[in-house]
């Protein structure tokens, strides 16, 4: 007869997590979110793959009144948990559009609906400004767990107190999951070279590391290589792609000032987006600008043949593994939310 394995372990620090963060939320709605978790990794409506993003608080308002321009819509708002399923099935669609789901649970009531900060893209995204308000993080009335889909077989889930946890549904040990360190990784490789004031280089980075969290959630995987920006393709390495005739410089495109349009900035983040949608690879260089992108390698000359994984990846290890003067580094990521940024080997 076969063994039992079981995630319990998962389970018993989920429910800690939670009897610390949000010691009265009702053992009925404590059971349902249990017994939901490990579907929002695969969760998708109308054959459309959906990551939720999920505010569980006792108090939506004082989240609204505390986070500048945030924007809160209920839409329904029932006695008891026993619509749960109906009413998270209504609202996690919108997450598509970068909004972010919240149950609230307030005055005997299950309260169900959605928000989202009006900001520019060159600002912080809601979930960090919360979790980095002080008159929040202070407030001792006040519970707050935020659920994020990572991949798909990882969730987080983060409590305003502190406790933050990753359930991985997977049994692969591997480090796959520390986004925020890869990202930022990336970022800095990518503007290791831009001339600009310290506040300037720092409002890019933001607005950069928003674009590609953008990214992870709204496409299918992504190779993102780094050059210096003096590089030179001598050898042809990357000449099967397309390459930009006037580079799209993120320096001069979103650091202005008095005159920036917003909506220029959406369409040209979209862009890049597109661009790493593309089959092939994206580069970019040190001074921050986008030079190519749909471009491909013959990964079977430099890639190891031993390494676990699609195309996209193999074609990732070639390029770190190229010896190429003047490659910096490869971003990656796959469908299913494998991601890393990785130097180029010497």
């Amino acid at each position: 007869m076969a063994d039992n394995l079981y995630f319990t372990e998962a389970k018993e620090t989920l429910l800690r997590l939670i009897a610390k963060e949000y010691p009265t939320l009702p053992e009925n709605l404590i059971s349902m979110l249990i017994n939901t978790f490990y579907k929002f990794c695969s969760y998708e409506e109308e054959s459309q793959k959906i990551k939720p993003r999920i505010f569980i608080t006792n108090n939506i308002d004082l989240l609204n009144k505390n986070i500048q321009n945030c924007f809160r819509l209920q839409l329904f708002s029932d006695e008891d948990e026993q619509n749960f399923h109906s009413r998270l099935k209504s609202i996690l669609s919108f997450c598509l559009n970068d909004w972010t789901a919240y149950i609230e649970v307030k005055d005997s009531k299950v309260n169900y609906g959605i928000c989202k900060v009006f900001n520019s893209i060159k600002e912080k995204p809601l979930s960090q400004l919360v979790f980095e308000s002080e008159e929040l993080i202070s407030n001792e009335k006040f519970n707050l767990l935020y659920i994020d889909t990572l991949s798909s077989y990882a969730v987080a889930l983060r409590g305003i107190k502190g406790g933050n946890i990753i359930i991985n549904f997977s049994i692969n040990d591997s480090n796959f999951l520390n986004r925020e360190n890869v990202i930022k990784r990336f970022v800095n490789a990518s503007f290791s070279k831009l001339k600009t004031t310290k506040n300037k280089l720092n409002e890019i980075k933001i607005l950069y590391e928003n674009i590609l969290k953008r990214a992870i959630n709204n496409i299918h995987g992504a190779i993102c290589v780094v050059i210096d920006k003096d590089f030179k393709d001598t050898k042809n390495f990357f000449a099967d792609g397309i390459w930009l005739n006037e580079p799209i410089e993120f320096s001069k495109t979103f650091l202005m000032t008095k005159s920036y349009s917003e909506a220029k900035l959406n369409d040209i983040a979209g862009l890049f987006i597109s661009m790493l949608n593309y089959d092939g690879i994206t580069i970019v260089d040190n001074a921050g600008k986008i030079r190519a992108y749909n471009v491909f390698i013959k990964s079977d000359k430099y890639g190891k043949k031993n390494i676990n994984g699609g195309a996209r990846k193999r074609a990732a290890y070639a390029v770190i593994n190229c010896g190429l003067k003047k490659v910096v580094g490869v971003y990656f990521h796959s469908q299913d939310g494998e991601i890393f940024y990785e130097e180029t080997k010497k």
